[in-house]
């Protein structure tokens, strides 16, 4: 994401026009590679947040903390990342109104083009039902 925007970001004075507006974002190129950063993050932040929480194999005496401490904690740093999370869609709103002309993100380049692989996936059977006796009746 970039150490500044990152910083920026986990502040307690943060306004997206504000972060933009320090921002160098001299051309759409530009202003993509910012948006493909934000979008990553928000999809690690989302997905930390909505993963179960599995405390490490092997505590030793000097990390263990009590079950209490423990819950407590995940929950203030999933609220923290949920936070996060927020403000950096709201960065991306902020970048799409300023240059709506922005090509698709890479991740939303790879979820557009999974789904099309799933979607092949679902039908092949249907597909191969078709196409079978289509094959056999051709004279060889």
């Amino acid at each position: 994401m970039g150490d500044f925007v990152y910083r920026y970001i986990t502040s307690d004075q943060f306004s997206q026009e504000y972060l933009l507006d320090c921002l160098d974002i001299s051309s759409e190129h530009v202003a993509l590679e910012i948006a493909n950063r934000v979008e990553a993050a928000i999809y690690v932040w989302r997905r930390r947040v909505h993963s179960r929480f599995s405390p490490s194999p092997r505590p030793n005496r000097s990390t263990t903390k009590s079950s209490w401490e423990m819950v407590k904690d995940f929950m203030l740093d999933g609220d923290k990342r949920e936070l996060l999370a927020d403000r950096a869609e709201n960065i991306l709103v902020s970048l799409r109104q300023r240059f709506p002309g922005l090509t698709q993100t890479t991740l939303d380049t790879s979820k557009i083009q999974c789904n099309k692989v799933a979607s092949f996936l679902k039908n092949y059977p249907f597909l191969v039902k078709i196409v079978t006796p289509l094959f056999l009746s051709l004279p060889f």
